[in-house]
C-alpha cells in the first residue's frame, strides 16, 4: 500500500468514528412541561395498540416518555394507559392535565405486575404493548414490532433494542441456557454492532419494551402470573408460556430502539430487588429449567465461543459477495434472495460479508436484516476502535458451517482472506455463470484487444482453480454443469440451483387488453446494452415498417445517459429503474429479449413466464431452460434481425399464437419453481453438512 493511500485511509477510518451515530437525549425537566400542551389524542375507539406504562413516582421520566411517544408513529392507533401505583411525588398532578391518556390510580401501592394486569385488564386494543416509564422510545419503534405480527408466522411478541443512556446497547434480547443461565445478548456492546442489528428468535425480551396480543390463542387475556409478585422473571416466565405452551415464538426486533435509563422505573415500595430477584429466579427454574439444556459455551478449536446460535438448524452458512445482493435489480440477486429465503424458512443462520457499501446499498442491508440475515459492517467500539469487515468474519469464523462464495474474483479474493483461518468449514463456489463463456461469445460483438483475451484467459482459469479448489460447485444450469464436467471437474461435485420463479402467479389480461413490446435488464450488464442496441437500431426499423404503431418499454437500473438520449423517443420509452413491475408485464403484449451473447440462465425470460407474458428472443435467451420454439416462446437465430421483427409481428398480431404461448408458460417454469430449486438448494447443504459430520 503507497503511503498516499496509506493516510487517506486513516483519514477515512477516523472520520468513520467521528461520526459514528448516537442517539440523543430528549430529557427535559419539569419547568419544560408546566407549559407543554401534549397531543396524544389518537380519536379511536377500537385502537390496534394499548400502551401500558406503570408508574410509581418519577414523574419527569413519564412526561419525557410521553413527548418521545407523541412524536413517533402517530399513524398507529393507539390508546395510552397509565397506571399511577399510588405515586408520591407529583405525578397526578402532571397526569391530570394531559388530554388523551387514561390513568387509572390505587388507592394502595399493588406493585409492578399487578399494574400491568390491572391495565391489560382494562385495554381495548389488538396487542398490548408494554413500556417502563423510565425509557424514550425512538422512530419507528412501534410500528417495526407490529410489522414482525404482519410478516412473521406464529408470533408471540416481539421485543425491542433497548439502549443504556451512555449509548451503548443493554440487550439485543436474551437467550436461556442450562441451569435457566440467563445472557442478555450485546450487553455494553455498539448499538450498531452487526450481530445485533438482525431480526431473530430469541427466549424473551425484555418487558422494558414488549409488544404482544391481548388475547392468547384460547381467546383468553394475556396475563402476567402473580406468582411472580411484587415483580422480576414475569415477562421471562410470559414469553416461556407463549413459546411452550402457546406454541408461538418471540422476536428481537432491532428497528425498534428504546433508550432506558435502567434501575429508574420502580419495583414498588420498600423492594428488595435482591431478595426478590433470588427467589423469582428460583421459582422460574423450578417450572421451565427441563426446556433448557443447551450450553452456554461451545468448545471450538481450544477455545469458548458463547452459544449465540442455539436456536438455528445447523448448519449456519456463510455468504460472500463482491457487491450488496439487489433483489429487485438483478436476476442473479434475485436468486440469491430466493436461496436466503429457503435456508431461513428450514431456520439456518445466515450471514452476509461484502467487501465494502455504497450509499445505494442501505436500502438492501435493512431488507437483509428485516429477513434475519446478519450482515456484517464496519462498526465503532465504545471505546472508539474501529472494527472491519474482515476482522468480524475471521472472528465468527469458528461458528460456520459452510462458507458460499459467488464468482472467479470474488472466489479469489475472500480466499486469500479466509484461507489461513478456514479449518472445518465447506466451501461452495457458485459460478453464476460461466463467466469466460460470456466473454468468448461476446467478441463477435465488441473488438477485442490483446489486453482482453489475456484478462478472459485469466477468469476462465481463476473459474476452474474456484471450482477445484471448493467442496461444491453451484451451477446455473446443466448446460454449465456439463461445460465444467467437460473441462475437468468431478461431475459429482457439481449441484444445479438455478434461478427460482413463481409458478401460481395468474396475468387476467388478455391478448385485446394489452399493447407495446416490454425490455427489461440491468444495463450493467454488457449483454444487456448489446441486446437493446440490436432491438432499437436493427429490428424495430424493420417492425414499423409493417407497423409504427408498436411502441417498446424499457426498464432497468443504470443505462447511461449517453443511451438514454440516444434511444428515447415516441416509440422507445426509457422507464429506468422501476421499483415494482407488475404493471409493464401486465399491460404489456410481448416481452422481447433480442439478446445476441451472454451465459446462464436468463431471470428476464423465467420472470416474463411468471406473468404468461410471451416471449420472442434467441438461442441465448433460452440457454439452459428447455424451452420450445413456438411452444414456450419465438425463438429466432442470434443475428438475424429480419427473423426477428418477423417473430414480433407474427405474435403481437395473432392472438391464438399469443394464447398458445402464454398457456405454456408455467409448465415451462416449473422445473424453476421454489418447490424444485428450493429442493435442490437444501440437498447441496445437506450432501455437504452429513459429509462433514
Amino acid at each position: 500500500m503507497g503511503i498516499k493511500r496509506f493516510f487517506k485511509n486513516k483519514i477515512k477510518d477516523y472520520k468513520f468514528i467521528k461520526n459514528k451515530r448516537k442517539i440523543a437525549i430528549n430529557h427535559f425537566d419539569l419547568d419544560f412541561f408546566k407549559n407543554y400542551q401534549f397531543n396524544l389524542n389518537t380519536n379511536s375507539h377500537s385502537p390496534e395498540v394499548s400502551i401500558i406504562i406503570p408508574v410509581y413516582n418519577q414523574i419527569r421520566y413519564t412526561l419525557n416518555c410521553l413527548y418521545t411517544i407523541e412524536q413517533y408513529d402517530k399513524n398507529i392507533s393507539k390508546e395510552i394507559i397509565i397506571i399511577n401505583d399510588n405515586s408520591s411525588d407529583e405525578t397526578l398532578e402532571f397526569l391530570s392535565k394531559i388530554q388523551g391518556i387514561t390513568i387509572i390510580n390505587n388507592a394502595e401501592n399493588l406493585g409492578f405486575l399487578r399494574n400491568v394486569n390491572k391495565g391489560i385488564q382494562a385495554s381495548k386494543g389488538k396487542y398490548i404493548y408494554l413500556l417502563n416509564n423510565d425509557t424514550e422510545v425512538q422512530e419507528n419503534y412501534l410500528s417495526s414490532l407490529v410489522d414482525v405480527f404482519d410478516t412473521k408466522e406464529n408470533v408471540g411478541a416481539v421485543g425491542s433494542k433497548m439502549i443504556f443512556a451512555d449509548n451503548t446497547l443493554q440487550e439485543a434480547g436474551c437467550l436461556i441456557f442450562k441451569g435457566c443461565e440467563i445472557v442478555n445478548l450485546g450487553r455494553f456492546n455498539s448499538i450498531d454492532h452487526p450481530s445485533y442489528n438482525f431480526l431473530r428468535k430469541v427466549d424473551y425480551c425484555s418487558g422494558c419494551s414488549l409488544l404482544f396480543k391481548r388475547l392468547d390463542t384460547n381467546g383468553n387475556l394475556n396475563l402476567l402470573d402473580e406468582e411472580f409478585l411484587p415483580a422480576y422473571y414475569e415477562e421471562t416466565d410470559f414469553c416461556q408460556r407463549l413459546k411452550y405452551i402457546q406454541n408461538l415464538d418471540i422476536y428481537y426486533q432491532p428497528k425498534s430502539e428504546i433508550l432506558h435509563f435502567e434501575n429508574i422505573s420502580y419495583t414498588g415500595k420498600n423492594s428488595n430487588k435482591e431478595l426478590l430477584l433470588e427467589k423469582n429466579a428460583k421459582k422460574f427454574k423450578e417450572r421451565w429449567n427441563s426446556k433448557f439444556e443447551g450450553d452456554k459455551f461451545l468448545d471450538i478449536d481450544n477455545r469458548k465461543h458463547l452459544n449465540v446460535y442455539k436456536n438455528y438448524q445447523k448448519p449456519t452458512i456463510l455468504f460472500l459477495e463482491e457487491s450488496m445482493p439487489k433483489y429487485d435489480q438483478d436476476s442473479g440477486s434475485r436468486r440469491l434472495d430466493e436461496i436466503f429465503k429457503i435456508l431461513i424458512a428450514n431456520n439456518h443462520k445466515i450471514l452476509l460479508g461484502i467487501p465494502a457499501f455504497n450509499d445505494t446499498d442501505k436500502k438492501y442491508i435493512e431488507y437483509c436484516e428485516s429477513l434475519g440475515i446478519e450482515v456484517f459492517q464496519d462498526f465503532v467500539t465504545p471505546k472508539n476502535k474501529m472494527v472491519k469487515i474482515n476482522d468480524q468474519i475471521i472472528e465468527k469464523l469458528p461458528l460456520i458451517d459452510l462458507i458460499w462464495i459467488f464468482r472467479p474474483n470474488g472466489f479469489k479474493n475472500w480466499h486469500k482472506v479466509l484461507k489461513n483461518h478456514i479449518t472445518k468449514q465447506k466451501l461452495i463456489y457458485d459460478m453464476v455463470d460461466l463467466h469466460y463463456l460470456r466473454v468468448e461469445r461476446e467478441k463477435e460483438y465488441m473488438p477485442v484487444t490483446p489486453k482482453m483475451e489475456k484478462k478472459n484467459q485469466k477468469t476462465k482459469e481463476l473459474e476452474y482453480a474456484a471450482m477445484r479448489n471448493s467442496d461444491a460447485v453451484a451451477a446455473i444450469s446443466d448446460v454449465e454443469k456439463g461445460i465444467v464436467s467437460q473441462n475437468g471437474i468431478d461431475i459429482n461435485k457439481v449441484h444445479v440451483v438455478s434461478n427460482f420463479h413463481t409458478v401460481d402467479q395468474v396475468n387476467k389480461n388478455g391478448f385485446e387488453d394489452r399493447n407495446g413490446l416490454l425490455f427489461i435488464g440491468g444495463f450493467r450488464h454488457l449483454p444487456n446494452i448489446d441486446a437493446l442496441k440490436f432491438l432499437v437500431e436493427d429490428i424495430m426499423p424493420l417492425v414499423w415498417q409493417k407497423n409504427d404503431r408498436i411502441f417498446v418499454n424499457v426498464i432497468g437500473p443504470e443505462l447511461s445517459e449517453e443511451l438514454t438520449r440516444k434511444y428515447s423517443s415516441e416509440k422507445v420509452k426509457i422507464l429506468g429503474y422501476q421499483e415494482t413491475v407488475d404493471e409493464w408485464f401486465e399491460s404489456s403484449r410481448v416481452f422481447v429479449a433480442p439478446l445476441r451473447y451472454g451465459a446462464g440462465v436468463k431471470g428476464k425470460i423465467g420472470q416474463a413466464l411468471e406473468y404468461e407474458l410471451p416471449i420472442v428472443t434467441t438461442p441465448i435467451g433460452v440457454e439452459g431452460m428447455n424451452l420450445q420454439n413456438n411452444v414456450h416462446a419465438l425463438v429466432s437465430d442470434i443475428n438475424d434481425a429480419q427473423a426477428f421483427a418477423n417473430n414480433i409481428l407474427e405474435l403481437y398480431s395473432n392472438e391464438d399464437m399469443w394464447n398458445t404461448l402464454k398457456g405454456n408458460s408455467k409448465k415451462a417454469l416449473y422445473p424453476f419453481s421454489r418447490e424444485v430449486q428450493g429442493k435442490n438448494v437444501l440437498e447441496l447443504i445437506s450432501s455437504l453438512y452429513l459429509d462433514k459430520k
